[in-house]
């Protein structure tokens, strides 16, 4: 994973961590100095990242990321922490077509909820922005208004037809596309693909079992290239 990140990330960047579960790709990323805002709704998932990380790298928020500035109803898995969701529909999907997740979600938890806007807001575009939602992708997208550089998002293929709405959205209409399985990580495709040809791929991974993560890439804006790394950069030893 740190391979595979290190040709992605310039040293220095700003990244949202959005789901951040327990904190494993934010260590990752602060690994290769990167600075993150680690958002993850769960509680005592948020307090493992704040126990397990430094505040100079990383800044951590107990909350769940949507449409909306609010309140949201979480439903948490204390047996795999990182199945927990806002989306009734996905759980129901993932369920469906594994009978081991059935009854995998024991209890509720009202948590705030904060949109992506809000978090660029508040730090500045930042370089990449990774989204684990568990099925909640779509709506943690609609309320982002411009696309950064790199963005990710997770994809299952028992809940496709979500993956596919989201890839209409505005912000990847200068977007190109590639994507990865979970095991092991490195792109599928040979080279970087228009949004048609992503969704005809992912079309024909439909009858097959498993996830992986979208990844969109646009073209750097030189306008908000200070908006996309908290601090200046600083020169590096000769």
């Amino acid at each position: 994973m740190r391979q595979f990140y290190s040709q992605l990330l310039p040293k220095g960047a700003l990244i949202f961590d959005i789901g951040a579960n327990v904190g494993t790709m934010t260590t990752i990323f602060v690994s290769l100095g990167a600075k993150v805002v680690a958002v993850e709704p769960n509680p005592d998932c948020a307090t493992h990242i704040e126990r397990t990380t430094s505040r100079d790298a990383v800044e951590v928020l107990q909350a769940a990321v949507g449409e909306t500035n609010g309140v949201a109803e979480l439903q948490i898995s204390d047996r795999k922490d990182k199945m927990s969701s806002l989306s009734t529909e996905w759980r129901e999907a993932v369920s469906k077509g594994n009978q081991d997740y059935i009854g995998l979600w024991n209890r509720k938890l009202k948590v705030p909820m904060i949109t992506l806007d809000s978090l660029v807001q508040k730090y500045g575009l930042p370089f990449y922005i990774k989204v684990d939602v568990e099925g909640y992708e779509e709506q943690v997208l609609q309320a982002l208004s411009t696309c950064p550089p790199l963005l990710s998002f997770e994809f299952n293929t028992t809940f496709l037809d979500t993956t596919l709405r989201t890839l209409d959205n505005k912000i990847f209409d200068r977007a190109s596309f590639n994507y990865t399985l979970i095991d092991p990580v490195k792109f599928e495709l040979e080279s970087w693909v228009n949004r048609d040809a992503l969704k005809n791929t992912m079309l024909s991974l439909k009858s097959a079992s498993g996830l992986g993560d979208i990844f969109a890439r646009t073209p750097n804006r030189k306008d908000a290239v200070n908006g996309y790394f908290p601090e200046p950069h600083e020169k590096e030893d000769s």
